[in-house]
């Protein structure tokens, strides 16, 4: 794979994350995977700074906004956190700040980094009037209702003076104990359980009806503000802090102030100590505590200069090995699981964890008897990085965890690919189960209310074989199923007629073909156009298209050469199914065909998304920063840094009605 396609691969990646991270309170991957991918974008960038688009996961903030919630717009923007891993990032977070004119015996401050969800509230008089989500940075949820049934957040300020108008920023986050009792409430009604407090508390916050957030048990933690206006005058954290607390709002009161030195040693109590807290923290938030500093260090697009989150090393604990199973994903890959000797790792007690792959469980060399090490980080199923002893004389007797040859779910012969076991048996139960799922998705055909769960339900029920049966279910097949209404049923009929027509890059994308992904289905669906060229199409034909080598070819044809591919196929266009052509990429006369373009600033007529689709429709490339080899900048309102580039570089910058002109286009 080039460059750029494994950086809109990792970029597709962190993207999903974030999606679920922050709009669906359902996390995918443990925050030391997530950093770990979000460190490799930026080297990637770093050396190749022409990929970076103005909205890649680097440059913004993480979340989105349903459009179940009114938007609020942050003045200024609430920004994320950029990351500090060891002692000499620290180091080097000081010396910035010290060039920045840090300076006497408190130069920084120290702050748990609660694991909940960002919120701002917004006092005018001293009465509260907004609360809002983080959202994207830029605008969040309208949950004012919500934050006014949380008891630790005051309606009225008091103290003296009472700002004529102050926007507060914390975090509202659950306790182990309501945690613990809202998901006995949840088991007990049958209800899915939350999978940790963070998503707890995400999901009560986010409710449309206040009267169920105020029977959860929500606390709040303030730390920061946006704007104030004829209040007292603060000029560092410290006293923020307390003119605060002064004001009636909860401050948290483990917090400190001094050397990097002071810095260390209250990170490392707390790391030491975090499980007596009662609630779930992931780290210590890092500031200059003088705002003069913070003034001249100023921020990026997504993260202040002045502020970082230096993270703690996941949980670790050590347990026995009871036996492995093996699960079969939807490309049909084998993953070894291990079943634990339960035990409680930060909070959580984890019974079951992964194994990664076959050719890993041979370099850890695991055997079921085992102590292991196994790693939690807020993941779903734990990781077992090690065994512990493992060259211990009373490790002969124990049984290796072996690779299966056939399928655990169909009895299929495995094949083996690098370091994988495959099931290539299209009707393999799981893999069809898995299938279901993805194709319900939104990183499939995005059937809005068709859960996992729902996806379960209905198969248990017999309603649900494959993906075309989404196309046949009736009303009366949903209000078959227990805890179903009247209404749910009738939104998840309507999402599903509402894709029963698709363009061909959805279509491909949720065919969940390997190798093939949002991007990779786009630049095929511009090209081929219908769905009939495609299923006609050849290999050296797909490998003409820009960015499609070999393997995601040769992954397209023989699924739409194969028996099972042209049945699915067949199925779905059968169910009612309506595959739209799509237009093609490249226009003959394109006056940008082959030109490298830089958007920046914002835009009235396109979205950055949409307007970067139509200049690769035209057979241009839409880059992220702007040098010497590029032909056009199109500029929108309060562009910056970019434009002046441009300028300075002699590049032909055009506005977007222009650019709009320019390419004949009619938006």
């Amino acid at each position: 794979m080039d460059i750029k396609g494994q950086y809109e691969k990792l970029r597709e990646l962190i993207e999903k994350y974030n999606r679920h991270y922050y709009e669906l309170d359902d996390s995918l991957v443990d925050d030391a995977e997530y950093d770990r991918l979000m460190r490799e974008i930026t080297a990637l960038e770093e050396k190749h700074p022409e990929l970076r688009a103005d909205d890649s996961p680097t440059q913004s903030v993480g979340g989105g906004v349903s459009p179940a919630f009114d938007g609020v717009v942050h003045d200024p923007p609430m920004l994320s956190l950029g990351n500090l891993f060891e002692p000499s990032d620290l180091n080097d977070f000081a010396a910035r700040c010290y060039q920045a004119g840090a300076s006497g015996s408190e130069p920084f401050s120290a702050e748990l980094k609660f694991d909940g969800l960002a919120v701002e509230a917004v006092y005018e008089r001293g009465e509260l009037v907004s609360g809002s989500t983080r959202g994207n940075g830029r605008v969040g949820e309208d949950v004012t209702a919500n934050l006014r049934a949380i008891a630790d957040i005051p309606g009225r300020l008091k103290g003296s003076p009472v700002p004529d108008y102050i926007s507060v920023r914390g975090e509202v986050f659950m306790k182990h104990e309501g945690f613990e009792e809202l998901n006995r409430a949840r088991a007990a009604a049958g209800e899915p359980l939350f999978a940790n407090p963070r998503n707890a508390a995400a999901g009560s916050l986010r409710q449309l009806d206040a009267s169920v957030t105020a029977g959860r048990q929500l606390s709040a933690c303030f730390y920061g503000i946006g704007r104030i206006s004829r209040g007292r005058e603060v000029v560092s954290q410290k006293e923020l802090a307390g003119y605060l607390r002064e004001l009636g709002v909860p401050v948290s009161e483990l917090i400190g102030f001094g050397s990097e030195d002071d810095v260390s040693m209250f990170y490392n109590k707390w790391m030491e100590n975090r499980h007596l807290l009662g609630f779930d923290i992931d780290g210590v938030v890092v500031k200059a505590n003088s705002f003069d500093v913070r003034e001249r260090m100023g921020s990026t697009n997504k993260s202040p200069r002045w502020a970082a989150a230096w993270k703690f090393p996941a949980y670790e604990a050590v347990t026995q090995v009871i036996s492995a199973d093996f699960q079969v994903g939807r490309t049909g890959i084998v993953t070894p699981v291990a079943n634990l000797s339960p035990v409680n790792i930060g909070g959580v007690v984890v019974k079951r964890a992964t194994l990664h792959n076959f050719s890993e469980v041979g370099r850890l060399d695991v055997r079921i008897g085992d102590m292991v090490t196994v790693i939690r980080s807020g993941d779903v199923i734990p990781k077992i990085t090690g065994v512990v002893h493992p060259e211990g004389p009373d490790r002969s007797g124990l049984e290796p965890v072996r690779a299966p040859s056939l399928c655990p779910a169909c009895s299929t012969e495995l094949v083996k690919e690098e370091i994988f076991l495959r099931c290539e048996n299209p009707l393999c139960p799981a893999v069809k189960s898995e299938t279901l799922r993805f194709f319900a998705s939104k990183d499939g055909a995005d059937l809005e209310f068709v859960g996992p769960e729902l996806v379960a339900r209905l198969q248990a029920a017999g309603k649900l074989n494959d993906i075309s049966g989404f196309f046949t279910l009736t009303r009366n097949d949903l209000l078959g199923l227990e805890r179903m209404g009247d209404k749910l049923a009738d939104k998840i009929i309507a999402s599903i007629e509402a894709r029963r027509s698709m363009p061909l890059s959805v279509f491909i994308k949720a065919l969940g073909i390997r190798n093939v992904g949002e991007h990779i289905a786009g630049l095929i669906a511009s090209e081929v156009r219908t769905l009939d060229a495609l299923r006609k199409a050849d290999a050296d034909e797909l490998q003409a298209i820009r960015e499609v080598g070999p393997e995601v070819a040769g992954s397209v044809t023989r699924y739409f050469s194969s028996e099972a591919g042209r049945a699915v196929v067949d199925a779905l266009l059968n169910a009612g199914v309506r595959v739209e052509a799509e237009e093609a990429r490249v226009i003959a006369e394109s006056p940008i065909l082959g030109k490298t373009i830089v958007v920046t600033g914002s835009l009235s007529r396109f979205s950055r998304k949409d307007i970067e689709l139509e200049i690769e429709r035209l057979g241009g490339r839409a880059a992220g920063s702007v040098s010497s080899k590029t032909d056009y900048v199109v500029a929108g309102e309060a562009a910056g840094s970019k434009l002046e580039k441009a300028r300075s570089l002699g590049v032909n910058v055009l506005t977007e009605d222009e650019f709009i002109d320019m390419c004949g286009l009619n938006r």
